[in-house]
């Protein structure tokens, strides 16, 4: 469901249509639009647009071989000049502008359609954009600045094939490659960086390291027990390296440099909370007194931001972290490389069997296992609102400011609070005034005022990309191959292949080649489960045979299990979350600055990609029962920390919804996640002009059975559960896994895509004309 052009007046709280087209909305737990979902409305133009990506790779390449009695070596080498560039202006062409699903209550219903009108919901999130495109100062593809690189990719290698005995053959092998222009490496250290040095980091000013020894080792075997030809046995281990992707030094480099004008976005408003907007020319404008008061006012702010942006020029940039004194993709928008930076890798092992059943038909098994280490994932060095962090002194000023503004007295006693709290006070209106994150309190940038504003309170978050990511895949494939000459009248060939897959593939995040936050900060190896590669079950077959007339027909299938979801505390996308969501204490899990993303963190009990794993729509109501009677109503790492001080009970904290939260059942007829297939036809005929010159029109059906598809990798029914409200029954989102009662609804369906994306899609048919020659 979209709507256009539509924002909520805060300040008079009613809703207006907004005549102005230069906004982007969006419902659901980022305001940014960078997920979807059945219970996450966007409209207006893309976050992601303008923009345009170049990419050049120029090679020279030498491979070589020579036998030496019982071996062959082979060795080469090569020189790789990859060069990358282009720009891409996010919200340049609309702020982003939006609220979370939990935001619309009985008190905001005020025009038709309930919670599926966006109209009915406050303007709780605003970032704006600063209208420029580019992420270094390095001219390239005919434009003044954004080139990425260049890379120039060394690699040699050298290897033995052994043939140790007639049955025998041993391989040997050694690689090295070398990537530069990768890390940012030929900046210098950064002076202003090493404020954020604590007493668990250090060095983190300190320039990129640049990997140099990248060296391979490579071995495998292959034996024929029978000496016949129709069996082999065959192994191999080998180490490979990865080099990081343009997209990580892209978010670097901004924030390495002290001049510059580049892409840059702000966040004024979230969960509830104003900023004040400060400007590249110096000064700041005042939050609004409430965030997102009119579609024009935030307009007209953001085309001030890009003024401001455009007159200041490139003398100052305030991306640099020396003036901004905060970095994260979430705050910021920057994303700075730990200096410790190493390759990423993977150890990769195979052992296997191959057997010829009979002439043409040939049986292969395999054992596959890939470990993968040293991928980039983000850590808060300064654990902005870590519960750790708490200060005491901010924590009683925001109490007592808050209970005197519900005519209460300008104190932090309980019996104070609890007057507050007769009057209508909320976790939220304490959080509003200082209990609170650094996150949620000053958008991640520094919060000397908030309760929990992180170890060094002067600062704001630098969440920095550590090589300590980790993945694990194991899988264990079959294949059956066959080919038959004339096995039926008129056909001349038939070449017929099957295979299974049973794979579990595990990560400790959802995607590890592009900025990832690690989803507890205190702990980042904590959560490590199946993500959005795992399908347990890959049944996939087909064929292709010569037909009379010179037509070939081919046939391709594939049924996949369903991908696994994780299952998350549903964000409550206002003030004071961290007392609702962040049950592992680390300062995030709600809202816009979520350590995984924009949803909370993940249901105590289950793991990432629990469902589909033990989990699933026939006994999920079971982990919800544990969760409501183990953890609701009790209190996070943040709320323990106000109790243990004695400034609130748990009764209170109870009363202000500072709590866990308690989540809704799920319908007992709850749709689970969808299995993917989808069957391809395609139909050629070959034409011979002239010996070596061949005319193939031919026509190909996609999913020619038109199976509806659900839940891709882009658009799973959401793990984020669904609280239950205070009074009445459950209000159910279809979409999530505690909300979709029956079918799945529409929104999940696997659309139109291209390439590999549109696996499964509907069905579609597509007319060609090869020429081979």
């Amino acid at each position: 469901m979209k709507f256009r052009n539509a924002i909520v007046d805060a300040t008079a709280g009613t809703s207006i249509f907004n005549p102005l087209p230069g906004i982007e909305l969006a419902i659901g737990s980022d305001p940014d639009c960078l997920t979807s979902g059945a219970d996450f409305f966007c409209s207006g133009p893309s976050f992601l647009a303008p923009q345009q990506t170049y990419q050049t790779d120029h090679q020279i390449k030498y491979d070589g071989s020579r036998p030496l009695g019982a071996h062959i070596l082979r060795y080469g080498g090569g020189l790789n000049h990859i060069f990358g560039g282009g720009f891409a202006s996010f919200l340049a062409l609309a702020p982003a502008v939006g609220a979370g699903v939990s935001d619309c209550g009985a008190t905001c219903l005020a025009l038709p359609g309930g919670a599926a009108n966006p109209l009915n919901y406050p303007a709780n999130n605003v970032t704006l954009g600063n209208g420029q495109g580019y992420d270094s100062e390095i001219p390239a593809f005919g434009f003044p600045a954004g080139g990425s690189g260049p890379d120039n990719r060394l690699s040699a290698y050298f290897e033995d094939d052994w043939k140790a005995k007639p049955n025998l053959t041993i391989k040997v092998g050694l690689r090295y490659v070398r990537d530069t222009g990768r890390t940012d490496s030929d900046l210098g250290p950064i002076t202003a960086l090493q404020q954020f040095n604590n007493q668990y980091y250090s060095g983190l000013g300190d320039r990129v390291h640049q990997p140099n020894l990248n060296f391979a080792p490579q071995f495998g075997i292959a034996w024929d027990p029978n000496k016949s030809g129709k069996t082999v046995f065959r192994g191999g281990v080998g180490l490979y390296y990865e080099n990081s992707i343009w997209n990580n030094i892209e978010f670097d480099r901004p924030a390495r440099l002290q001049k510059g004008l580049f892409l840059a976005d702000t966040t004024v408003c979230s969960s509830g909370s104003a900023y004040a907007l400060s400007l590249p020319t110096g000064g700041t404008v005042p939050p609004p007194s409430f965030c997102g008061s009119v579609a024009g006012q935030i307009t007209a702010l953001q085309q001030q931001y890009q003024a401001s942006t455009v007159a200041a020029g490139p003398a100052v940039n305030p991306s640099f972290i020396g003036n901004t004194l905060a970095d994260g993709l979430d705050a910021t928008g920057t994303d700075l490389l730990a200096p410790n930076y190493v390759s990423p890798r993977s150890l990769q092992i195979n052992a296997g069997v191959q057997h010829e059943i009979r002439p043409g038909m040939v049986l292969s098994v395999d054992y596959l296992r890939n470990i993968e280490t040293h991928t980039l994932l983000a850590i808060d060095t300064n654990h902005v609102g870590d519960a750790k962090t708490f200060n005491l002194a901010n924590a009683q000023a925001a109490i007592a400011t808050t209970n005197q503004q519900f005519n209460c007295p300008y104190a932090y006693d309980q019996a104070s609070s609890n007057c507050a709290i007769t009057n209508g006070a909320t976790i939220s209106s304490y959080a509003a005034n200082g209990l609170d994150s650094g996150y949620s309190l000053c958008g991640g940038f520094p919060c000397p005022t908030a309760a929990f504003p992180g170890i060094n309170p002067n600062l704001g978050a630098n969440q920095m990309l550590f090589p300590i990511g980790f993945a694990k895949n194991t899988a264990l494939q079959a294949s059956l191959r066959t080919h038959l000459e004339h096995p039926l009248r008129g056909i001349k060939n038939l070449d017929l292949q099957t295979s299974y897959q049973l794979e579990r593939y595990i990560a400790a995040a959802s995607d590890n080649d592009f900025v990832s936050i690690a989803t507890d900060f205190n702990n980042p190896q904590h959560y490590l489960g199946p993500n959005g590669l795992d399908r347990k079950h890959q049944i996939s077959f087909g064929g292709s045979m010569d037909l009379p007339f010179k037509f070939q027909l081919g046939v391709i299938g594939h049924f996949y299990s369903p991908l696994p979801v994780t299952l998350t505390l549903s964000p409550t996308g206002n003030p004071g979350g961290i007392f609702v969501t962040d049950v592992t204490g680390d300062g995030t899990g709600d809202g816009n600055f979520a350590s995984n993303g924009s949803v909370g963190d993940v249901l105590p009990g289950t793991n990432i990609g629990s469902f589909g794993h033990g989990v699933n729509q026939n006994n999920i109501n079971q982990f919800i029962s544990n969760y409501n009677h183990s953890y609701a109503n009790r209190a996070t790492p943040a709320g323990q920390a106000l109790v243990n001080s004695g400034l609130f009970s748990l009764t209170q904290l109870q009363s202000l919804g500072g709590v866990q939260e308690v989540i809704a059942p799920a319908p007992v007829d709850e749709a689970g996640m969808g299995w993917l297939r989808t069957l391809d036809v395609s139909l050629n005929w070959a034409y011979k002009v002239r010996d070596r010159v061949e005319i193939l029109p031919g026509v190909s059906f996609f999913n020619v059975m038109n199976l509806a598809n659900f839940d891709g990798p882009a658009n799973p029914l959401s793990g984020a559960l669904t609280p239950l409200p205070v009074t009445g029954p459950p209000n159910y989102i279809p979409g999530t896994l505690n909300g979709t009662s029956g079918e799945q609804p529409s929104s999940n369906r696997l659309g139109l895509g291209s390439g590999v994306f549109a696996l499964g899609s509907p069905r579609a048919l597509e007319f060609s004309v090869k020429f081979k020659f």
